[in-house]
């Protein structure tokens, strides 16, 4: 088994080498995102900076900034879009870690696991309020909508996701909104920012959008995916905690159209009262009914589907490594 360190410092390492040319703006961004955050009130500051302390893959700052960078120099103005939206995914995920009850993200303990809930539901409310000031600053205020409609949508998807993710209740239809609203208009929004502020016209913004709605679908998927890949010898990571939580995910949709009735009713009985032995059993099943290739094979579909939208732009060194990187994100294996 390759070590859980080792498989995060890989994992850091192949993203890093992908977005090295954008690392001096990446570098401004987390410079921006301190100045931001910053209150000279300890609790806040210590608990909203946390998450940025352990690091994290600034994916949807990357996409603002490589969206813009096609076709000029990503301005002031979008860099400090791609600020608000890291602030606005942190915020989404500490929030996450309270309704999912988590001890652990990135490694360390949860906001709500340091500092208590309360602390941690206001401290993700001012993240929002901080994000979506800079959306309504002078330059940007054309923005504003779009990124309140994203933060808006993963809002709604986590409603969604508690009211449709039971198995009980959940299809594949259910599943495939719950991450739209969650991860894909969020990454779509991204791009869309990045491109106006870049200077493309509406029209090319709205195809940047589509390009990053479809990478959305095809990371989550992934995500998904990798939950359910042995542990011991691939991902490097303890496996099952959608199972753990509840969560019904596209391996276990398709395990769940292939099966009889009285299958099925095991199932639903193991999904409800999720213990180690039945998560074994779960997941032979999900393997053995290819539940995560069909899964890889949907996401390289929408991966496709970027790579479609993303041919309506000229070649550039940024396009480049939105190909790149979405090829990273999609292939990957821990």
């Amino acid at each position: 088994m390759v070590p859980a360190h080792d498989m995060q410092n890989r994992r850091k390492s192949d993203l890093a080498r992908i977005l090295e040319p954008i690392d001096p703006y990446l570098k401004k961004v987390d410079e921006t995102i301190r100045r931001m955050l910053s209150t000279g009130v300890p609790l806040i500051d210590e608990s909203a900076l946390y998450l940025f302390d352990g690091g994290g893959k600034k994916i949807r700052a990357s996409l603002v900034i490589l969206s813009a960078g096609m076709r000029s120099e990503p301005s002031e103005e979008a860099l400090d879009l791609a600020a608000a939206a890291e602030i606005v995914h942190c915020a989404s995920l500490i929030h996450d870690d309270i309704i999912d009850q988590s001890l652990l993200r990135r490694g360390v303990p949860t906001v709500s696991r340091k500092w208590g809930s309360r602390v941690a539901v206001l401290v993700g409310d001012y993240m929002y309020t901080t994000a979506l000031k800079v959306a309504v600053g002078e330059g940007a205020r054309s923005m504003f909508p779009v990124l309140v409609a994203a933060t808006g949508d993963m809002v709604k998807g986590e409603l969604y996701q508690l009211e449709y993710s039971g198995i009980d209740r959940i299809d594949k239809r259910h599943y495939f909104t719950i991450i739209e609203l969650k991860t894909a208009r969020f990454m779509a929004a991204c791009m869309k920012m990045g491109g106006v502020k870049g200077g493309f016209s509406d029209a090319q913004s709205d195809i940047l959008y589509n390009a990053g709605l479809n990478l959305g679908f095809a990371f989550q998927i992934v995500d998904d995916a990798l939950d359910v890949m042995d542990d011991s010898d691939v991902t490097g990571k303890d496996g099952g905690n959608d199972f753990f939580e509840g969560k019904v995910t596209l391996p276990f949709l398709h395990l769940l159209e292939t099966v009889d009735a009285a299958e099925r009713a095991r199932l639903v009985e193991l999904s409800k009262s999720p213990t180690a032995d039945g998560w074994v059993y779960v997941k032979g099943r999900i393997r053995d009914a290819g539940g995560v290739e069909y899964s890889l094979g949907v996401a390289m579909d929408y991966n496709r589907g970027l790579l479609e939208a993303m041919d309506a732009f000229p070649s550039s060194p940024f396009k480049d490594i939105i190909l790149d990187l979405s090829k990273f994100l999609v292939e990957r294996n821990y």
